[in-house]
């Protein structure tokens, strides 16, 4: 079994082939911390396939199917991007992360499709911040060209996303429990990432601020 697939959390479908990455360029304390973050970020680009699939497959409005379908297989791409980066790293030890990631993306989806999006809308804002600390300039994966082209594709894909979610998700009024649903997806967000704060401190990411941040749900994302 390739160690990329023992950083598997869920079966999907039509898994894009991964291209191998060219040199990575980190230093070996880098690598090692940058390879703890890949499952947990794999982790979530496979359940937003199955999220995202699912809910395109509920959707009775085929313009809103056409985009939860085009993100869907964004995500394809973004898991075999992740599949490359992590065959290109030290393997490690990522069964505590892999379960702890698992059931926060399993939780995600309980609930209406509209408290779904909602959530989905505020972790994938999540994501974005975690992706913009870890290549800032000045950072050590600011200067691996493919690791910050890879992760600033994937960002910017994934601002897209949120997007898309937040519209589908405001169609008509947003209840305060709404927004409270999104917000304590945020706080579960931050308690996953929280496991892997060495890792965020070893790339120049400082965790306290990180998961701060990752914690509140931003002002203005859902509301009213």
């Amino acid at each position: 079994m390739r160690r990329d697939q023992a950083y598997r959390c869920f079966i999907i479908a039509r898994r894009v082939v991964p291209v191998a990455l060219p040199q990575i360029g980190l230093a070996a304390h880098h690598a090692e911390a940058l390879a703890t973050l890949v499952p947990l970020l794999g982790c979530g680009e496979e359940a937003a396939v199955l999220a995202f699939d699912g809910l395109a497959d509920r959707h009775g409005d085929a313009l809103d199917r056409y985009a939860l379908n085009g993100i869907a297989e964004d995500e394809r791409v973004h898991d075999a991007l992740l599949t490359g980066l992590a065959r290109a790293l030290p393997p490690v030890d990522a069964v505590r992360l892999r379960a702890a990631a698992r059931r926060f993306h399993a939780d995600l989806g309980e609930g209406s499709t509209t408290a779904h999006l909602a959530r989905i809308a505020a972790v994938d804002a999540g994501v974005c911040t975690v992706l913009s600390r870890l290549m800032h300039a000045g950072r050590p994966l600011a200067g691996a060209d493919t690791v910050h082209d890879l992760f600033a594709r994937i960002r910017n894909d994934e601002s897209r996303h949120v997007a898309v979610s937040r519209r589908l998700a405001m169609r008509g009024r947003v209840a305060a429990g709404l927004r409270d649903q999104a917000a304590a997806a945020r706080s579960a967000l931050a308690n996953v990432l929280a496991l892997a704060g060495a890792s965020f401190d070893a790339l120049a990411v400082d965790p306290d601020r990180l998961l701060s941040d990752i914690s509140r749900l931003p002002d203005g994302l859902l509301a009213a």
